[in-house]
This record gives C-alpha cells, structure tokens and sequence, in this order.
C-alpha cells in the first residue's frame, strides 16, 4: 500500500513542479498554454509532464527518438527517485507511530525537510545507475550526425539571402518576434513572393523555429 501511495504522490508532485516550472519562467521560454492559463489546461499539463520531452522534441528531424528516449527517461528516473524519498518517509513515521493521523503529519513534516537534505542525496546516488541505463539506449538510438549548414535549404544558403543583423542577432534578433517585423528587415531579397512562408515562420512559437525558415518553396541553392 505504502509503495503504490509513494508512486501515486511522486507523480502528483512532478505534475505540480512542471505546472509551477511552466509558469515561473522567462515569458518568451513558457510554452503556449501559459499565455492563457485555465484550469484544465493546468491539469493537462500536469498530467503529462512525463511526455514534455516528446512533445518539445517532436519537431527535430532524425533526434526524435532519441530525444524520446533519453526524456522518457529522465522522467522515469525523476519518478523512482521521489517514490523511494516517499515511501522513506512513510515507513520512518510508521516505525515510531500507530495512528494514521499521526503518520500522515509526520510523513508530510519529514518530506517538506527532507526535501532540502535527503532528496538532493538520493538524486545524486541515482546518477551512475541513469548513466548504467543510459548506455542501452545510446546504442539503440545512437546520435546522427548532424546537417552541414551548408547543405541545409535556408536562408543563408539562398542567393535571395541578405545580411541583417538585426534579424539574425542569436538572443536578441528578431527571428524571436511574436509578430512578423518590416519586410525590409527580413534577410530576404523577395519578401513579396515568400510571405507565405514568412507568414507561417512567425505563427510557429519561437521556442520552435530556427533562425531561417527552411523548406522555403522560392529556395535557389547558391551552389
């Protein structure tokens, strides 16, 4: 019983810490839910913590799986890890008491300070057994070699490219924008023709985009 409590609790708070990680971070790196937060779009997101990995990877060609992979997991890692701090607590405060009331106080009392001592220990013993579980799934999902910027059909490779600085700066450029910017300050010598496809760039959530779009239907290879 007290093992099927420890999981049950361990996956509550995991749902509570993702749903408070959404919402207490940079405006421009929560996702979209938090624009306009609801309740069941709270308890959505904490339902699913465990598949974030798999949907904020699900755009990257070709690491998919493996991102998948190594974020499921994390997440089954993140899991055992509060279920034995847990289900410690729960048998410590049986060991000395008889009432329910009295364990249930207790157990709470020695989580929220243990918390700050025990769980950063447990977590740092379950490093080489993650390492141990990792090696299995490095072979099974081994990194692909990632595209030569060169080859990759985007902007900078198109002879409609030109140079802004302002849209391409790494943190601040305006390829980070909610709203697409002036057509003079795009890195494209067409705007007109590929506005579409300027269009949709600037509808995908930034944390998604890359600094060009790619795939652009007016793409002239230099080469």
């Amino acid at each position: 019983m007290e093992i099927a409590i420890s999981i049950v609790l361990a996956f509550v708070i995991s749902g509570i810490s993702q749903i408070s990680k959404d919402l207490g971070g940079r405006p421009m790196d929560r996702p979209f839910w938090t624009h306009q937060p609801t309740l069941g779009k709270m308890f959505f997101a904490g339902i699913t913590w465990f598949l974030r990995p798999v949907l904020e990877n699900s755009h990257r060609k070709g690491q998919f799986a493996r991102s998948a992979a190594f974020g499921l997991l994390g997440a089954a890692v993140q899991m055992a890890t509060l279920a034995i701090f847990i289900f410690g607590c729960i048998s410590l405060a049986q060991h000395f008491f008889d009432s329910k009331l009295v364990v249930f106080a207790t157990s709470a009392v020695l989580m929220l300070v243990g918390s700050f001592i025990v769980l950063p220990i447990i977590g740092f013993l379950m490093v080489p057994i993650t390492l141990l579980l990792s090696i299995p799934l490095d072979l099974l999902f081994p990194l692909k070699d990632k595209s030569d910027p060169e080859k990759i059909a985007w902007c900078r490779t198109c002879v409609h490219h030109r140079k802004s600085k302002e849209f391409e700066d790494t943190f601040k450029g305006l390829w980070r924008s909610e709203a697409m910017p002036r057509s003079d300050k795009l890195p494209c010598n067409i705007p007109l023709e590929t506005a579409a496809t300027w269009q949709q760039y600037f509808a995908t959530p930034h944390s998604e985009r890359t600094l060009f779009p790619k795939d652009c239907p007016s793409y002239e290879s230099r080469a």
